[in-house]
């Protein structure tokens, strides 16, 4: 019989150590373009809803195209939220994940 002398804190490094796939600079990166790119793509989707005057020279006048660069808008900002969230979440991990490692000084001389 094997038994595994383990820790919680050790046990719980593993742990997270396997979450991270995202790195906290391209987390922090990928959390803020995503916010961006939701926003915009949702207020794109809605002037295209609305048939805004701005848009008339890219689509034209075919009302069925409106709707579709709108749907097309919202599913694209639907994406950006996804990724979002995802990077949220590896932000918070990295975070605990650095708040396990222990403190390194650097002296310069």
């Amino acid at each position: 019989i094997r038994v595994c002398k383990t820790t919680y804190k050790q046990w719980y490094q593993r742990r997270v150590r396997g979450m991270r796939f995202c790195g906290p600079k391209s987390s922090t990166c990928l959390f803020l373009l995503s916010v961006w790119g939701t926003i915009m793509l949702l207020l794109l989707g809605v002037f295209f809803q609305t048939e805004s005057v701005i848009l008339y020279s890219d689509i034209g006048y075919d009302p069925n195209r409106w709707q579709s660069a709108a749907n097309s808008c919202y599913i694209a900002g639907g994406i950006y939220l996804v990724i979002g969230v995802i990077s949220f979440w590896q932000k918070i991990v990295n975070d605990r994940y650095q708040a396990l490692e222990p403190e390194t000084t650097t002296i310069m001389f």
